[in-house]
């Protein structure tokens, strides 16, 4: 509640410096866009050169950055759109499924007329999209894949993990990295957010049930109490953590760390990793063996209806989709989902990522893709099977998920 009221504080405070901001902005002829996003330090010093080249290109026109992860903006922005306000001209964030909605519910500017799908990666325009109607555009995201320190592995004498051929060559290297002194699991566990771990689900789902699979349950074609969907996890995810192969869940940076640190092996991550990472060159990724395909996460803008310049937000908006992910994916941590980035506008380290993943299916990531209540019951549950990794668990887990899906997607 406290976080929620120092939000709306936030907001208020922002929408009366906008409208005190009104009249200097019709004297000067500057029109003045807000955009909202997530990012912070890191992330956030790799998007400003997007808006200082924006503004050299557009001088009429000045940008201003306030912060808003796509967890609070959900919820805070019901209020605002119910009096037809909004917070920013511009926001970002992940989830597909709720620029659908409020595209659906009106809320939104209809962009359909200004993007062509082939200018992204396949089905990227389709995740926000309703009724026909576009209501948002693709920004840059990132795929799930495992990662390594190559230098922990020529240390130890262990072989390059993309040479593996099939999954007994991945637990002889799981089970030597394990053996190896300092190690504290072989795989590290993100923990402190549950999406950690259902990348090493999808991961799973993808390499041994299929791509048809991640997309039938996905749909809601497909029950999570099938079967084939629960010997995915018999088989493959809960023996490694009986076993102790997947170290204690902790925050997904501090795993990172311990990764790097030497105290795991590998880590069932993110390409955007590499930002945290020094070198990143020391980076490595692969595929599980048999691996089919990998999630696609990506972050998306859009702008609400109730935007006052609605002709310098459609331009904004272009910007941010097309140059502007190439401004961003130069400096490093992100891919680009427009389909027109130059391979050599990615540093050495990102390029690795698109030469690994060369051949197999890019998936969109499920729970950010169905969303509403199936979202955060797949991140908590999941987290129950690390806790308690028993058959019984999975069965209840797998139950609930089923009930959750239904219930999101209405099947």
């Amino acid at each position: 509640m406290k976080r929620v009221l120092l939000f709306l504080l936030v907001l208020i405070v922002i929408s009366t410096a906008l409208f005190a901001g009104g009249k200097q902005e019709e004297e000067s002829g500057v029109v003045t866009l807000t955009i909202m996003a997530p990012w912070a330090d890191a992330e956030l010093d790799g998007f400003l050169p997007v808006m200082e080249a924006f503004e050299a290109e557009n001088p009429g026109i000045k940008l201003e950055y306030v912060s808003g992860k796509p967890e609070d903006t959900a919820t805070i922005l019901a209020s605002q759109f119910s009096v037809e306000k909004t917070p920013a001209d511009v926001i970002d964030t992940s989830f597909s499924w709720y620029i659908r909605e409020q595209g659906a519910a009106g809320h939104l500017l209809d962009v359909t007329d200004d993007f062509a799908s082939d200018d992204f990666m396949a089905g990227a325009m389709d995740m926000i999209s309703a009724g026909g109607r576009a209501y948002g555009a693709p920004s840059v995201g990132g795929v799930t894949i495992a990662e390594y320190r190559k230098s922990f592995f020529e240390a130890n004498g262990l072989s390059n993990p993309s040479e593996m051929k099939n999954y007994n060559d991945f637990l002889v290297l799981v089970k030597k990295i394990q053996a190896i002194d300092g190690v504290e699991g072989a795989i590290g566990s993100g923990g402190g957010v549950g999406w950690t771990f259902t990348s090493v689900a999808e991961t799973l789902i993808l390499t041994f049930g299929g791509v048809d699979m991640h997309r039938g349950l996905t749909a809601g074609n497909i029950s999570w109490t099938d079967s084939s969907v629960k010997a995915i996890f018999i088989d493959y995810l809960l023996p490694l953590i009986q076993a102790g192969y997947y170290g204690e869940p902790d925050e997904f940076d501090a795993v990172i760390k311990a990764m790097w640190d030497g105290k795991h092996g590998m880590y069932i991550g993110d390409s955007t990793d590499n930002m945290m990472l020094d070198p990143a060159s020391d980076r490595g990724v692969f595929l599980y063996p048999g691996q089919k395909g990998v999630v696609l996460w990506n972050d998306f803008w859009f702008a609400p209806k109730y935007t006052e310049h609605e002709a310098e937000t459609r331009k904004l908006l272009k910007f941010l989709a097309t140059k502007g992910q190439e401004i961003q994916i130069s400096n490093g941590g992100r891919m680009g989902t427009y389909a027109k980035i130059p391979l050599d506008s990615y540093p050495e380290s990102e390029r690795e990522v698109f030469q690994v993943i060369q051949g197999v299916a890019v998936v969109p990531d499920m729970d950010d893709t169905i969303g509403g209540k199936f979202q955060s019951t797949f991140w908590d549950q999941m987290g129950l099977v690390w806790s308690d990794p028993s058959e019984a668990t999975l069965d209840a887990v797998l139950e609930t998920l089923q009930a959750a899906s239904e219930d999101t997607l209405g099947k």
